[in-house]
């Protein structure tokens, strides 16, 4: 069984495996992150193709610890201009080999034999209208005996049509995580309303599979993606997904149907599919368990640095990397620390070591960062 205290969802890209890599080992021991592969977008010679350089940097970020391992959705055809012809037929062979894993073809055959290539890997279930290729595809990846991820997403229905193919088809004693991603949650939306009907597609998921033991993780995003209209220099943004998780955890219908939700986020990025662009005026974010803060500052990321290390949510004990280099910054030290997709990095950093640690004060966490 998963004995974790936090499941993040990420799609691996260079902040996100930087993020997770810059983690303390404790910390990493203390969360599941569920990843969605996706191919690499920059060649280095010698070092493999787009997808084994996406497990590469997983690999390099994580360790030996196992991996909830899902799959992005294949990218079109792309009509930019690389600069070179090896750019362009890079990215051709990234989304030729991200396609061929989503290849249904003998019950997701080429998506199994890539889980089964390394133990670590967890597999996340994916889904089909086909019944007959999804009890096939969980059939051959339940007996790797890794267990199975299943992963309802609330811009799919929650997948409950698709669950339906594996109605009486009995899992046994394998053990299942049941990931319910809402996804984006508004910044308008009512909390209320919106627990009632995931609440409700909560107890209707879990009804669709058969056996297994079970560990269930709701999921959700509320981080925006755009900052102007929210506040021109400064804001304090609720997380809202753990807002809405307290209040499914207390829920007396979970609670009567046993289910025991556990918390995970997407690790304070927008959920969707495409990674929102960091442009305009310099933003330093700061998570804290239950808030964003940030400020933005036409005069550059160090004054905005400057800005977060002096507001009174700072938190002088949070001696993670990422909180390390805003400190650097706010000393003058920018080395480094100019591109802006730098400071998504180091706010994925210091939200995930805090969303980790959450409600355990006596888990030791403070170790010496090298660079």
């Amino acid at each position: 069984m998963l004995i974790s205290k936090y499941f993040p969802s990420l799609t691996i890209r260079q902040s996100e495996a930087e993020a997770l890599l810059r983690l303390a080992e404790p910390i990493k021991d203390s969360l599941f992150p569920i990843v969605r592969i996706q191919a690499w977008p920059h060649p280095k010679k010698g070092e493999g193709g787009p997808i084994v350089r996406s497990t590469d940097h997983i690999e390099a970020a994580y360790g030996s610890r196992p991996i909830g391992i899902d799959l992005a959705q294949p990218l079109p055809p792309s009509d930019k201009i690389y600069k070179t012809q090896d750019r362009a037929d890079w990215a051709a062979l990234g989304r030729s080999e991200v396609s061929a894993l989503h290849n249904p073809a003998n019950g997701y055959q080429a998506w199994c034999s890539f889980i089964a290539s390394d133990e670590r890997r967890i597999p996340v279930v994916q889904w089909t209208d086909d019944a007959a290729t999804l009890r096939s595809q969980v059939q051959q990846l339940a007996s790797l005996n890794r267990g199975l991820i299943f992963r309802f997403r609330r811009s799919q229905g929650w997948n409950l049509t698709q669950a339906a193919g594996l109605t009486d088809f009995f899992l046994g004693q394998t053990h299942i995580l049941m990931i319910y991603d809402f996804e984006q949650i508004g910044n308008r939306d009512d909390l209320t309303s919106i627990g009632i009907a995931t609440q409700s597609a909560i107890l209707s998921s879990n009804m669709q599979i058969s056996g297994g033991s079970r560990t269930h993780v709701f999921i959700a995003s509320s981080f925006p993606s755009e900052f102007t209209s929210i506040g021109e220099e400064y804001a304090c943004l609720a997380i809202r997904e753990r807002q809405l998780y307290e209040m499914l955890k207390t829920s007396p219908p979970l609670v009567t149907s046993g289910i025991d939700l556990n918390y995970g986020d997407h690790a304070a990025i927008f959920a969707s599919e495409r990674l929102p662009a960091f442009r305009g005026v310099p933003r330093v974010d700061y998570p804290t368990p239950g808030e964003w803060i940030y400020h933005r500052r036409r005069e550059g990321f160090q004054d905005a640095a400057r800005r977060v290390r002096a507001d009174a949510k700072w938190d002088d004990g949070n001696l993670c990397w990422g909180a390390q280099r805003i400190r650097e910054a706010a000393n003058g030290h920018m080395k480094g620390l100019g591109a802006p997709g730098r400071w998504t990095t180091i706010r994925m950093n210091i939200h995930m070591h805090v969303q980790a640690q959450f409600g355990d004060a006596s888990l030791s966490t403070d170790e010496p960062w090298v660079d």
